[in-house]
């Protein structure tokens, strides 16, 4: 008897697919909420450690959608969104296009911890 073929999980194909603005969303959340909370409650650390956070939080986030977009095939196994030895281009294709977007995103949002006076706005 045949097996049907095994259509990947539903969950696992949209996480798979969104893992990237997904951790774009993180990194954007993580890196304004520190930065509001370091500000308001002020003190003349705030100036020196807000940058430096963003920095680390954004080779994080960059790190990690490197390692999504270097290995789709891992992360689709992780996510049980496919077996090991199963080829699915336009799931990878459209995974990689979505990561290499939240790869932007990330670094337009931590180049502003270079570019911008940290708590300008608070003043």
């Amino acid at each position: 008897m045949n097996d049907p073929i095994r259509e990947p999980p539903i969950a696992g194909a949209i996480l798979f697919l969104l893992a990237g603005p997904i951790l774009w969303g993180g990194h954007l959340l993580a890196v304004y909420t520190f930065h509001a909370v370091a500000c308001a409650v002020g003190g003349p650390w705030a100036t020196t450690i807000v940058p430096g956070s963003i920095v680390v939080a954004t080779l994080a986030a960059a790190g990690a959608l490197l390692l999504a977009f270097s290995f789709p095939g891992k992360l689709a196994q992780a996510l049980r969104c496919a077996d090991r030895g199963d080829d699915q281009p336009f799931l990878i294709r459209a995974e990689r296009l979505l990561t290499v977007l939240a790869l932007t995103g990330v670094l337009w949002t931590g180049s502003g911890a270079l570019a911008l006076a940290p708590c300008a706005q608070f003043r």
